[in-house]
């Protein structure tokens, strides 16, 4: 099973136009192409990378205090997608027959005890990877904040528009970029191979979703949280009746701006311009707001009015 994604990014590595020659070590790559073949051939259940120093921080400091409820530490590790898949891969390992799909439903079925050991296991590792990647802090956050505005996004349109388990939508928009965080991580410690493709945000765009999916199949995660990830910066007619979980995570990445606010990138689809769907779901948008908020632990009235948004 911890090999099982190496076939699918192969294969897009292999159609992909790029040409280098056999990826060897990795210090030695000398292209996007060599790192991403070497990405393919480590992609394991228990690769480490860091998410942002803010998200390390909340973890961190949620798992010093002496006694933490079970509501303070999803709260926590909510705020960390590499955490959630971790703990979710677990809960399922324990529980094949009946798949864990969301978040809560993890904790509870791993107890506060086993959920907080694995939650301090991983970020003492990420630890020492996020020391060697403070150059990439403002770009990690702010694929971070945007992974939170998603979840956020996600949780109040299936609370309010479908029968769909709110948590489960919030924990499938949590990992929907989890493959820009791991190819971050790695392009920071390799800047060439960016280099060569035009920069760190141009590569991670174009892979993300491809290195994404292929890391939470090694984590062995159920198939509904890795359809509902699968191509959501791809063109498609924006759902009149939101029918699925892959629905949902669509159209929250839009109203958290999508891939035209966070990396800038200029869209032909008229379903991928946030603006329609923000004045489509207007009256969601406070509600995302305040969940928003919740997620970075802060008061709805810390928060800056952004001028870009409605």
């Amino acid at each position: 099973m911890s090999r099982a994604a190496t076939p699918c990014l192969s294969a897009s590595l292999a159609a992909s136009p790029a040409t280098g020659g056999n990826a060897g070590a990795l210090p030695g790559a000398t292209c996007a192409f060599d790192l991403l073949s070497e990405i393919a051939r480590e992609l394991r259940p228990g690769v480490i990378f860091p998410i942002c120093f803010d998200a390390l921080l909340r973890v961190r400091q949620t798992l010093r205090a002496p006694e933490v409820t079970l509501q303070q530490l999803a709260g926590a590790v909510r705020v960390d997608p590499l955490l959630c898949a971790r703990l979710l891969r677990r809960a399922n390992r324990l529980r094949p027959a009946l798949p864990v799909t969301g978040l809560r439903d993890a904790i509870a079925q791993l107890g506060g005890e086993r959920s907080r050991h694995i939650a301090s296991t991983v970020s003492g590792c990420q630890i020492g990877c996020a020391r060697q990647l403070t150059h990439v802090d403002a770009l990690s956050r702010r694929l971070w904040l945007h992974t939170l505005r998603t979840a956020a996004a996600a949780y109040v349109i299936a609370q309010r528009l479908t029968p769909i388990d709110p948590d489960e939508a919030m924990t499938a928009a949590l990992l929907h970029d989890i493959g820009a965080f791991y190819l971050l991580d790695r392009l920071a410690r390799h800047p060439q191979a960016a280099h060569e493709q035009g920069g760190v945000e141009a590569l991670i765009l174009e892979w993300h979703e491809t290195i994404g999916e292929a890391l939470l199949q090694s984590l062995g995660l159920p198939v509904v949280l890795i359809d509902a990830m699968r191509d959501h910066e791809q063109p498609r007619s924006a759902p009149v009746l939101l029918r699925s979980l892959a629905d949902i995570v669509f159209l929250a990445n839009v109203l958290a701006g999508g891939a035209t606010e966070l990396y800038g990138d200029p869209v032909c689809h008229v379903s991928q311009r946030p603006e329609p769907i923000r004045e489509r779901f207007a009256e969601l948008l406070p509600d995302i707001e305040r969940e928003f908020a919740a997620l970075r632990g802060v008061t709805i009235d810390d928060i800056r009015p952004d001028p870009r948004r409605p």
